[in-house]
């Protein structure tokens, strides 16, 4: 009989080690149907078990971690806000708490300080970081996680809006509006999701056979003192459009605009691929994609809920978006002279 480890179970059944790990033990719950194929595959392959220590899955706390970025100009966006409460309203009917904690994309103390003290059954990342150091220590400590957004990794539970087709959309609009000379505000270039989103840019160009003046892309405009700089850049190189990368940099930039008595869409037009409710009332109302953020945190809060059931569910799942074409790109406002 050959020995096998529990990770490679689940990566050959396509299941959490969790689920395989609960099977095994017969600590919490897993659905007979589950049970018998892990067994079934054992018994077929000759396999047995690897020795190994309790897992973490085999005790209960009641409780959910979520983490929320500790970088004030994330955490102060309304994404992670209506993230935190759309998951909060989903376990609160389930008897779970949730416990909010802060992580950095090189600093997940707190993270490793709760998990290590095993006060939680399980956690949700809000964000992804290419190569993040949460996640790679979520999965060696064998931890029932779902991640909101994308990440390279086949065995990650996951939920995420095809961000790259929507910000594909948005650009390739403008583009047929005729708008040429487009400038590109980014945040982190770390973040899977900031990728996606450039990638989308990158492919509207492309198909519609237009090159980037990539003097124009600028990157790192979280804070508003680098917004402020790439909007005077804008300004001096009579940029027709200035595309933004989230809400917090859109509202970044209309503020520049207005500090320097510049009127949109009269003067420059404005887009941002992220709406939220401070985008929408803002005057004139801004060109958007449309990512319902309740539904993201409320498909994560499930997908974990049922992984902690034993239930398999699907690793990824995507969910749509809407395009949202406002005054701030119409082209029939004439400029005053």
């Amino acid at each position: 009989m050959q020995e096998i480890e529990l990770k490679k179970i689940a990566e050959e059944l396509n299941i959490s080690q969790t689920t395989v790990s609960r099977a095994l033990s017969g600590n919490g719950r897993v659905s007979d149907k589950t049970k018998q194929r892990i067994e079934k595959f054992l018994l077929d392959n000759n396999y047995t078990l690897k020795n190994r220590s309790v897992d973490y899955g085999s005790k209960h706390t009641g409780n959910i971690c979520v983490t929320i970025p500790g970088e004030d100009k994330f955490a102060e966006t309304p994404f992670f806000h209506a993230s935190l409460m759309s998951i909060l309203d989903y376990y609160s009917t389930r008897n779970y708490n949730v416990i909010p904690v802060k992580t950095k994309a090189n600093d997940i103390r707190q993270l490793e300080k709760i998990i290590k003290q095993h006060k939680v059954d399980g956690v949700i990342l809000t964000r992804t970081i290419k190569k993040g150091i949460d996640i790679e220590f979520l999965k060696s400590r064998n931890i029932p996680f779902v991640v909101i957004g994308s990440y390279e990794d086949d065995q990650v539970y996951q939920v995420d809006v095809d961000q790259e087709n929507g910000c594909k959309e948005l650009t390739s609009v403008l583009l047929k509006m005729g708008y040429r000379r487009l400038a590109l505000l980014c945040a982190d270039m770390t973040h899977v999701v900031t990728q996606s989103r450039y990638a989308g840019f990158l492919k509207a160009h492309v198909e519609n056979d237009l090159g980037i003046n990539t003097q124009f892309v600028f990157n790192e405009t979280g804070y508003a003192q680098q917004t402020a700089q790439a909007v005077d850049d804008c300004l001096k190189n009579q940029i027709e459009c200035i595309i933004c990368m989230d809400d917090n940099i859109c509202i970044n930039v209309l503020n520049r605009l207005k500090a320097e008595n510049v009127v949109v869409p009269r003067d420059i037009k404005d887009a941002s691929f992220f709406n939220s409710s401070v985008l929408e009332m803002h005057y004139p109302p801004i060109t958007a994609l449309e990512f319902n953020t309740g539904d993201l945190s409320w498909t994560a809060a499930k997908m974990l809920y049922e992984l902690l059931q034993g239930n398999e569910v699907p690793h990824r799942q995507m969910l749509g978006h809407q395009l949202f074409l406002r005054d701030s790109t119409q082209k029939d406002i004439v400029k005053a002279f």
